[in-house]
């Protein structure tokens, strides 16, 4: 790129931040140019996943000598490992949500940097192929607009130098919402909600996803993308919750 190039796309950030000053992911408030996508006082009060973790959905556990968390020790999973980042516990759950429901689609962005900062060197020894985010039903893409997972899954896979791929399954059917359900009525709700849309050569996948609660969505997504011809499949979501 040239010189002048480089400095055109300055001048233009620069003129971008002060019309449209960047705001902190978490809190919202006006951020001081260069600070990143979240103020220090956010930073310092999200709760990161430390361990020891689940051997299989990387959610923390009691002690080093539990391998598996209760729900997958009940729930056998088809998907080899999951890489969360952050407990879903306040003020993330508010940040998750404005992305969702409030068109908030720039915090993708912060939630991509936070999945490829903490798992990067993990990720660049899986060989993996493709990422691919978790689809979402077609009245609530009409309605919001977007898929916050696919905007997510952008913007890591740019990172990553990674292809997305949004067209090897998809969403085919619309469940009732599963706020409220038991972890063994999440997983009968989207048993078949979602399939295989066309066959693949990808072996590795790394599913995409904002929240992992009980592992149904991921399991039913995973059960779809190896009916699709794929090997093996991983997850990775901005937070994950505490347990069922």
């Amino acid at each position: 790129m040239s010189n002048s190039k480089v400095l055109s796309s300055e001048v233009k950030e620069k003129f971008l931040d002060i019309f449209f000053p960047p705001r902190c992911a978490i809190c919202d408030e006006v951020l001081i140019t260069g600070s990143g996508h979240i103020c220090s006082k956010c930073r310092s009060s999200l709760k990161l996943i430390q361990g020891p973790t689940c051997y299989k959905c990387g959610k923390e556990v009691a002690n080093e000598s539990v391998e598996y968390c209760d729900d997958c020790m009940k729930r056998p999973r088809s998907y080899v490992k999951g890489f969360p980042v952050y407990k879903y516990v306040p003020p993330l759950t508010d940040s998750i949500m404005a992305l969702k429901y409030a068109g908030k689609k720039e915090y993708a962005e912060f939630f991509a940097d936070t999945i490829y900062e903490r798992y990067k060197m993990t990720f660049g020894k899986m060989d993996i192929d493709a990422l691919v985010p978790v689809p979402i039903n077609k009245s609530k893409l009409i309605t919001r607009g977007y898929n916050q997972a696919e905007l997510i899954a952008g913007f890591l896979g740019k990172k990553m130098n990674i292809p997305v791929k949004s067209d090897i399954i998809d969403r085919v059917s619309d469940t009732k919402a599963q706020k409220g359900l038991t972890p063994e009525q999440r997983e009968h709700n989207l048993h078949s909600a979602f399939a295989a849309v066309r066959k693949t050569d990808i072996r590795t996948v790394l599913l995409v996803d904002d929240i992992y609660t009980t592992g149904a969505t991921i399991e039913a997504c995973t059960q779809a993308l190896m009916d699709a011809g794929v090997d093996k499949v991983f997850y990775t979501s901005v937070a994950i919750g505490e347990g069922y």
